[in-house]
């Protein structure tokens, strides 16, 4: 499979033997994230809480829309880096009219 994203942070593959281990061990979950998925999740976190994501974080919130959680489960997500730097990669995704960021 040859792995693709919009994130140049996530371009490779990054599965490894400690990844594994913990997959078989069931002590961690793994999960496919599309460009589109991601962005849409990063829209969503700065139209609500005036957030910008760097694309990296940004497929990591967009596993919330695929998992199952209970209602007393607490989820923490490290929003690592600045969205600042992608700007240019979400003002694509907004000219391009596929997101509408509604007042």
């Amino acid at each position: 499979m040859n792995p693709h994203s919009i994130s140049a942070g996530l371009d490779y593959p990054g599965i490894g033997p400690f990844h594994a281990h913990l997959f078989k061990e069931n002590r961690a979950e793994f999960f496919s994230i599309n460009d589109d998925e991601a962005l849409q999740s990063a829209f969503e976190l700065t139209k609500l809480e005036g957030i910008i994501p760097a694309l990296e974080s940004a497929h990591a919130l967009a596993v919330l829309d695929k998992k199952k959680f209970n209602e007393n489960d607490i989820v923490v997500i490290c929003l690592s880096g600045r969205g600042d730097k992608d700007m240019e990669t979400y003002l694509k995704v907004l000219d391009d009219g596929s997101q509408k960021m509604d007042a």
